[in-house]
């Protein structure tokens, strides 16, 4: 038996004359965790899509268990034992737990599927791992993190020795979190081999082995998770040393530009704030804690009770263009759904927000256009082939500035950012941070809501902390701990509530 279950030997892969992977090599032992790193674009998903049968090498070979192997389509790699579980989930909401997990393998009898066969196994799929979901009930009344769970099921009901997960975190809360960690080392315990995309550093630390970082579709290099550091992986993933990610604080807050009093909804109770201009305020808590709802409210997007003064007058924000006309900008959370139209190019994306200021007489400028969109791609540096790109070929960190582009073309007063840099990489990151930081020095003054406690403690000036949509507590810059944000996350006086 060879002592790898897994290699891939010298794989490139040529887009035309571009080179996303360039001669990169991989092996995997039985029962090991292999954490794959890498900025946005360093080729780590086209090399596991290779592994996947998605798309085919421009050269190199694939061994399992020492033979090599053809993996020409998606059900070749089932075949040899390789199972993924991708990060942007192919689900079917109208359908059961099973019917999912079973999609296109369903047991059969006389011309039906054999509904109790595939509940069955379904179940026992799910009391091997400790996961437990009503088989015959629907998929779409389950929340994203559930229905992560129920797609590593259906990656096991293939019997899979190897399993590619991607990004398998980015969207579940602390405690699924720890869950899915317990359910990889569980599979480790059963020689199960395991790669591990993930931007995380938490996740690298929690359950990894081995790390090999890839840079520009290269080999960049890697090592054993004991022996390696924070600084030795950064340094890897983006070809320098990354003596600070966040920046040094340059911003002074001013004078109160938004008062917030009593906002409410079936979400949210009775949250007053105050937002200083040039202040970042962060805004911490547990997914479920109505941060999100706070920031839908204070735009417009959902309905409520309560009421705003701005520069100290009031006013009232009832949709989003309200919000947009009153100087208030919107990065929402999935930046591919509500973010962005994947389909259209940068400039299209940029200028969404201001089309009004943009066009005269039902005819849009476009040497203005041109203008709005090369400013904000020099300003926040997107990495791009022009203006006229498809937002859908950038990667995750310059998705993420082409929203942050379109927010600030409508030249706001206040940015609310919600999970500014989800699924963005460690350079990235440290870029997004510089631009937070520059832009609340100009004088904007910036929400963000944030799960990484690290975050919300390097860039925030002044904390909120939610509980079940009640406000928990706040926190000056200089005693926000990541021990007393958790402790008011997860407890609230109940005499507050009422």
């Amino acid at each position: 038996m060879s002592e790898y279950i897994l290699e891939m030997k010298n794989i490139s892969k040529r887009f035309g004359g571009i080179h996303a992977l360039n001669d990169v090599s991989l092996h995997l032992r039985r029962g090991e965790v292999l954490c794959l790193c890498g900025e946005n674009g360093a080729g780590k998903s086209t090399l596991m899509k290779i592994l996947a049968g998605i798309q085919q090498p421009s050269e190199g070979q694939i061994y399992i268990d020492g033979q090599p192997v053809r993996i020409r389509k998606p059900i070749d790699s089932i075949y040899y034992g390789v199972s993924m579980v991708q990060q942007e989930l192919i689900q079917i909401e109208e359908m059961t737990v099973a019917e999912n997990i079973f999609v296109g393998r369903y047991k059969t009898k006389g011309g039906f599927v054999e509904e109790g066969r595939i509940n069955r196994e379904a179940k026992a799929l799910m009391d091997e791992l400790g996961i437990y979901f009503d088989p015959k009930s629907l998929l779409k009344h389950y929340s994203i993190a559930q229905r992560q769970l129920i797609e590593i099921l259906k990656a096991l009901s293939y019997h899979a020795s190897i399993i590619v997960f991607d990004e398998p975190t980015a969207a579940l809360t602390i405690e699924e979190t720890e869950k899915l960690y317990k359910i990889i080392r569980k599979l480790k315990e059963d020689k199960m081999a395991i790669i591990m995309i993930s931007h995380r550093m938490e996740d690298i630390y929690a359950v990894g082995d081995r790390i090999q970082v890839l840079k520009d579709g290269c080999d960049s290099g890697g090592g054993l998770v004991s022996e390696m550091t924070v600084d030795d992986i950064v340094q890897l993933m983006v070809g320098r040393k990354m003596t600070q990610q966040f920046p040094e604080k340059t911003n002074h807050s001013g004078e109160v530009i938004l008062k917030a009093e009593n906002l409410s909804n079936e979400r949210v109770h009775k949250v007053s704030f105050e937002l200083h201009k040039g202040e970042i305020l962060g805004i911490g808590g547990l997914v479920g804690a109505g941060r999100t709802e706070l920031l839908r409210l204070l735009l417009g997007i959902d309905p409520g009770e309560g009421s705003l003064q701005m520069n100290g007058k009031p006013v009232e924000i009832n949709s989003p263009r309200d919000g947009v006309h009153k100087g208030i900008a919107f990065l929402p959370e999935d930046r591919k759904d509500q973010g962005l139209i994947l389909e259209q190019s940068i400039l299209q994306n940029t200028i969404l927000s201001i089309l009004e200021r943009l066009s005269k007489w039902g005819f849009m400028n476009t040497r203005k256009e041109k203008n709005v969109c090369k400013e904000y791609i020099e300003k926040l540096r997107i990495r791009c082939a022009g203006s006229q790109m498809a937002v859908k070929m950038l990667s995750g960190g310059n998705q993420q500035k082409v929203v942050l582009g379109r927010c600030l073309a409508s030249h706001p007063d206040i940015l609310l950012l919600d999970e500014p840099t989800r699924g963005v990489d460690v350079g990235a990151k440290a870029e997004i941070y510089k631009i937070i930081n520059d832009l609340a020095t100009a004088g904007l003054s910036i929400i963000v809501v944030s799960s990484e406690m690290t975050e919300l403690l390097g860039i925030s000036d002044r904390i909120l902390v939610m509980h079940e949509g009640y406000l928990s507590g706040e926190l000056m810059r200089g005693e926000a701990t990541e021990e007393n944000i958790m402790h008011m996350a997860i407890s609230h006086d109940q005499t507050a509530k009422a």
